[in-house]
């Protein structure tokens, strides 16, 4: 289905619009907050536990929020999210009008931010679902992606001339509004019937239920830890050691800011080929996007001249991109409804899980193998666990399409029928689709 016929469903026009906005006020603002901290003389350490005070919780949160997302309405949830979120950006702003803002309020205020968006993510990884049909899946997420892609590129320049004309608080004060716009357009979006939720389950097994459904699928734990290596390996020696590299053979920021620019267009690109063409086997041309992406790092070592390397940077960003529309859709269309959040969630928590540890140890590496040989060891790393998911028959099988989504639920539903009849052994939060 084409991108113009996506947007003419109304609920997910609301949706993609609502995300877009909040996605727009994110840029400015985050940028704003780095140079907060600096102002109130904070030094980088506090700036990295300034940040950390946001991740953390978002790490620590995703599988509660993975539950809730299952249990409760999603599009209340993402409401809830969005004002919690305006709220702490909005207390921000007032802070920093008034001058009055310290580092250790900024810290739990992001704390607070954090929380909120581990409630969020997998309410909106779920509801999409929900929103269009089956056919339409692919084009829906390749339109967020498109979007997301999109504000990367042109985001930091507009939160740049934002805070250079209204000043740090300004910044702070529109995300708190672009929430507030989501709020009100989420609230315009129906209401998902909630006919795939099942009796609620307590919290542990509901837990257990989202493990098992992600354990007794050969293809989906063995692709996540995939994205577990790549998130731990490829992107902590690009964002963290890229820049180093670009200092010495690049010219620095300016050579950097090439590097950077080509991978956020190559990302569009992506969104847009990702859009137009589907995936036969989308478990196995993920993984092998993902190799493609992961052998970034090397490239930058490799003694090529910038332009060669921007070309590669905006093939890793497509790379980049295709892989995670390819990789939401499938999930849409493999995972029960019911379920669909707790896997979501599972899947972030993996991709995230090792980032803070992966950030220090990085450097430890560089300086202990020199900063090309860790390049070339972390690509090899990257690569290698890429191909070897490549080659899982189980991941090589699975395809998407309707067909797919349809089975998994029948199978999903007969499953939870056995489980909750009475004389059942199995009881609730037992049920699971074993597929390979």
């Amino acid at each position: 289905m084409s991108a113009r016929n996506v947007l003419r469903q109304s609920d997910f026009r609301l949706l993609f619009v609502g995300q877009t906005v909040s996605m727009a006020g994110d840029a400015p603002a985050v940028l704003a907050l780095t140079f907060v901290v600096l102002e109130i003389g904070g030094s980088p350490a506090a700036l990295g536990g300034v940040l950390a005070a946001r991740f953390v919780p978002l790490t620590g949160l995703l599988l509660l929020g993975g539950v809730l997302a299952d249990r409760f309405p999603r599009r209340e949830l993402m409401i809830a999210a969005d004002l919690t979120r305006a709220a702490t950006q909005a207390v921000l702003a007032v802070l920093l009008a008034f001058g009055a803002a310290q580092l250790w309020q900024i810290m739990v205020l992001q704390v607070i931010y954090g929380g909120a968006q581990a409630l969020f993510t997998p309410a909106l990884g779920g509801i999409v679902a929900q929103l269009v049909p089956a056919d339409s899946l692919r084009a829906a997420n390749a339109l967020v992606a498109m979007s997301s892609s999109l504000l990367r590129v042109v985001g930091p320049a507009l939160g740049a001339v934002l805070i250079a004309a209204a000043g740090l608080g300004a910044a702070v004060a529109v995300d708190a509004v672009t929430f507030l716009i989501s709020v009100v357009v989420l609230l315009g979006v129906r209401r998902p019937a909630a006919s795939e939720r099942t009796s609620p389950e307590p919290l542990l097994i509901a837990l257990r239920t989202g493990w098992r459904e992600v354990a007794t699928r050969t293809w989906l734990w063995t692709s996540i830890a995939n994205f577990t290596v790549f998130s731990a390996v490829a992107v902590p020696a690009v964002l963290v050691l890229g820049p180093q590299v670009a200092q010495l053979e690049f010219g620095g920021p300016d050579g950097w800011a090439v590097i950077m620019a080509t991978f956020a267009a190559g990302a569009v690109l992506g969104s847009a080929v990702a859009l137009r063409k589907s995936a036969a086997r989308p478990a196995a041309v993920c993984a092998a996007l993902l190799a493609v992406a992961a052998a970034r790092p090397a490239l930058l070592v490799s003694g090529l001249g910038l332009s060669i390397i921007g070309v590669y940077s905006a093939l890793s960003g497509a790379a980049v991109s295709m892989a995670m529309v390819y990789w939401r859709t499938l999930l849409q269309e493999r995972i029960p409804l019911a379920v669909l959040s707790r896997v979501r969630s599972i899947d972030d928590f993996g991709s995230t899980l090792l980032t803070p540890v992966a950030y220090l140890a990085t450097g430890q590496l560089a300086a202990y193998t020199g900063l090309h040989g860790g390049m070339v060891l972390l690509t090899a790393i990257a690569v290698g666990a890429s191909l070897a998911t490549v080659a899982v028959p189980a991941v090589r099988r699975v395809s998407g399409g309707t067909h797919a989504a349809l089975s998994d639920d029948a199978a999903w539903n007969c499953a939870v029928t056995s489980d909750t009849a009475p004389g059942s052994r199995a009881g609730a939060g037992k049920h699971s689709s074993r597929r390979s």
